[in-house]
């Protein structure tokens, strides 16, 4: 059997206003606020304890008070679809932050990347800075690097000539 409407309300009302920390008598003093007229904090202990029916415009008033919609107060379908929503938004944040961190990542190590290739490449024109041009022809590499030149020269110099087709292979 499913409760009556004041029933959820006198329970939901007493669920929230302790989930929010609020007492009876603050409930109270923040509906008489809202509606202008006095509100007694026994008019809360009441309605909490059923022994007193809400009336509407109290049921939207204490709702207001509390900063919850009106609904959340007279449905507990509202509060287990609410939580089903709270899980499903919090499983896609997971995904979302997962999803983040790979694009962090890739984005610190793009950064280092391009760091790295302007570090070369300030060097390559420091470097070039430095050579005259009188004497550029005359460069020479360093032995290891000529060494290593050379033989990738010679292997690629005495493969017939069918199966050189692509230099860098």
């Amino acid at each position: 059997m499913n409760p009556l409407p004041g029933d959820l309300f006198a329970r939901r009302l007493r669920q929230e206003r302790e989930r929010l920390g609020v007492s009876q008598a603050e409930l109270a003093r923040r509906m008489a606020e809202l509606l202008g007229q006095n509100v007694d904090s026994t008019a809360i202990t009441r309605i909490e304890q059923q022994t007193r029916a809400v009336r509407l415009d109290e049921a939207v008033t204490a709702a207001t008070a509390l900063g919850v919609p009106l609904i959340t107060l007279v449905s507990d379908n509202y509060a287990r679809e609410n939580e089903a929503e709270i899980q499903k938004q919090l499983a896609e944040l997971a995904l979302a932050d997962q999803e983040w961190e790979k694009l962090r990542q890739q984005i610190h190590r793009i950064t280092r990347t391009i760091q790295q290739l302007s570090a070369e490449r300030e060097a390559f024109r420091s470097h070039a800075l430095d050579v005259d041009p009188k004497t550029a022809g005359d460069y020479e590499l360093d032995p290891e690097t000529k060494a290593a030149v050379d033989a990738r020269m010679r292997s690629v110099r005495d493969k017939p000539t069918d199966e050189v087709t692509d230099p860098d292979a």
